[in-house]
């Protein structure tokens, strides 16, 4: 909701949503396009790092932490409990529109949000015809990217907007 505040005070200070554009780096990707879904006016996204798919960011934090795999219902379990929210349903990929334009940039080598996060967006967008853009960044690991690669990084992003938002 902050970001749809944020979103809602640049039209009341005079922005048209067609000049404004999201961009969110690792969790702050996924929360992104959980907004853009629920505020179609949002043309463009540009997501780094991003989570695709909640039970698979939970394997990769159990599995980080060195605990079994049958430990993620309970997990799940307890955020419904403690937030009133079913994590099973934070699923970024499946909050992906057709009618909104993605840029989705990731490290090669990420070890906080793993590559398949990635990859399971890109295949999901092509298989559902969404419109999106995509760039596995080389020699990186998690929001390298951006400092690594920053004139490339700057260069992308800037032509993505441009085109997307008039």
């Amino acid at each position: 909701e902050d970001i749809l505040g944020a979103f809602d005070f640049l039209k009341k200070i005079g922005f048209n949503s067609n000049q404004i554009g999201l961009h969110g780096i690792s969790l702050g990707a996924s929360t992104s396009i959980f907004a853009a879904y629920n505020e179609p006016e949002i043309l463009a996204t540009w997501a780094d790092s991003s989570l695709a798919e909640f039970s698979m960011i939970l394997r990769d934090e159990i599995a980080r932490y060195g605990l079994s795999i049958e430990f993620g219902p309970a997990v799940s379990f307890a955020g419904k409990i403690l937030t009133g929210i079913d994590p099973t349903l934070l699923s970024p990929a499946l909050k992906l529109s057709k009618t909104q334009s993605y840029y989705f940039t990731h490290g090669d080598s990420d070890t906080r949000v793993q590559t398949r996060h990635f990859k399971f967006l890109k295949e999901y967008a092509l298989n559902n015809d969404i419109d999106a853009q995509f760039w596995l960044v080389k020699d990186s690991d998690h929001l390298d990217g951006m400092l690594k690669y920053s004139e490339e990084y700057a260069n992308k992003m800037e032509l993505f907007f441009t085109s997307i938002l008039k």
